[in-house]
């Protein structure tokens, strides 16, 4: 993978600059410095890989960041036990933001024919950029646009909550928790194995530095587009996303079980 690639890479984050405009305070610093992190992972990833390597995992950290300081000023409920400064939630948003897009393709295929296609694209949300997302109507030309886009509500015997908590734990491997921890304390000390030395020796480059930065772009692209469908959608005109609501609940307990001693 050599350097043009990277700045394609690169570019697919400028999608999100008009969004992270309208962002405020911790959100929106947080995204630019994530943003910044990985121009300079290109730039000096000939030269110094290993600091490549570490903007690259800044660059995580800072967008994790930015979600969850999102979540916070919006006083979503829960979103007082999530701690960006906290290494090992950081590094877990993004493993949570995976599976609960594993869920949304889940869904979606069980409703079979009821939905198409669905595309996920940036307009306006009351005079700034926002993420919103479409769903096809069958084989049709409609589509339906729930707003907030992550606010999706379940009828039936069970609600929504107790579907999408049933099954993400299932899908996050809940039960499994010493696998999850020891999972995300190599994700958090990955930082730490590059910075520092050990008794064995100075630490070194190992694999291939531009995709190891590819890799950290998809993953702040991944945080950026969980940010953009939340972040413009605010009380008092829009209702809290269930999805979300759900989401820190699910997260949170999980984090209380990983990290307690």
């Amino acid at each position: 993978m050599d350097e043009k690639t990277l700045d394609g890479g690169a570019q697919v984050l400028s999608q999100f600059r008009g969004f992270i405009d309208g962002c405020s305070g911790r959100t929106k610093w947080a995204s630019v410095n994530a943003v910044y992190h990985i121009e300079k992972a290109i730039e000096i990833s000939a030269i110094d890989p290993m600091m490549a390597a570490f903007r690259a995992i800044c660059a995580e950290e800072e967008a994790a960041t930015a979600l969850i300081s999102s979540l916070k000023e919006q006083n979503y409920p829960g979103s007082s036990k999530l701690y960006f400064r906290h290494h090992a939630h950081k590094h877990a948003v993004i493993l949570f933001v995976g599976t609960v897009t594993q869920w949304f393709g889940n869904r979606k295929a069980q409703a079979g024919d009821n939905f198409g296609k669905h595309r996920i694209f940036f307009d306006q949300v009351d005079g700034r950029v926002g993420l919103h997302l479409g769903l096809q109507l069958g084989n049709s030309d409609m589509q339906v646009q729930p707003t907030p886009p992550l606010h999706i509500i379940m009828k039936g015997e069970r609600t929504l909550a107790e579907e999408f908590q049933d099954e993400m734990k299932v899908l996050l491997g809940y039960e499994k928790i010493s696998e999850i921890r020891t999972l995300i304390e190599q994700r958090a000390n990955l930082r730490n194995t590059i910075l520092y030395a050990t008794p064995k020796g100075m630490p070194k480059a190992a694999g291939n530095v531009n995709s190891f930065i590819e890799n950290q772009i998809g993953i702040v692209n991944s945080l950026f587009t969980a940010l953009a469908l939340i972040d413009p959608w605010r009380a008092p005109k829009y209702p809290n996303s269930g999805i979300v609501t759900v989401s820190i609940e699910v997260f949170s307990a999980l984090m209380e079980r990983v990290t307690k001693d």
